[in-house]
């Protein structure tokens, strides 16, 4: 099984998750109001975006990528999304861009803190996360995860589902 690695050097410091390791515990509401954990998606492999923000244009063509591509994603795992803003400008997005994933807000960062893509400072954003693609297997282990080093940096989703494919036929 072919498993990417793309790591951000910053100050030093690797940014994404170590393939192979547990991935991290968090718990964020949907715009729903129920409580998303990843522990949750147990026993199905679950694949997270982490977006810079709604107002991001490339965040954007990123989720109308994975939108027309649903029927051969949904399939594969299930899938979040995580943004660092407020609840409410989440809740303005999705009233005009329903997505069929849940788009979680993470306002205090904390989650993309424990999954190490927070971006304090930089030329390229402030207080936000790097765009980022994680795939977590059915047992919660990161099986891929790939840190883009610009807004415009992600990986190509059919690349992605590929590794979605393969993780399943293991």
């Amino acid at each position: 099984m072919t498993i990417s690695n793309n790591k951000i050097p910053f100050l030093g410091h690797k940014k994404g998750l170590e393939i192979g390791q547990p991935a991290p515990s968090w718990e964020l509401t949907a715009s729903d109001g129920r409580k998303v954990r990843p522990s949750r998606f147990l026993g199905r492999p679950l694949l997270i975006f982490f977006f810079r923000g709604t107002w991001c244009p490339s965040c954007r063509q990123q989720m109308e990528q994975i939108r027309s591509s649903w029927s051969e994603i949904e399939p594969l795992a299930r899938v979040i999304g995580i943004v660092g803003q407020e609840e409410g400008k989440v809740q303005s997005f999705l009233a005009e861009h329903p997505l069929p994933f849940p788009l979680l807000s993470d306002a205090t960062r904390e989650v993309i803190e424990a999954h190490n893509i927070y971006q304090r400072f930089g030329l390229n954003g402030f207080r936000i996360a790097y765009p980022t693609t994680l795939i977590v297997d059915r047992d919660s282990y990161v099986r891929y995860c790939y840190v883009g080093q610009s807004p415009f940096d992600r990986p190509d989703l059919k690349e992605v589902m590929q590794q979605l494919r393969n993780l399943n036929k293991a």
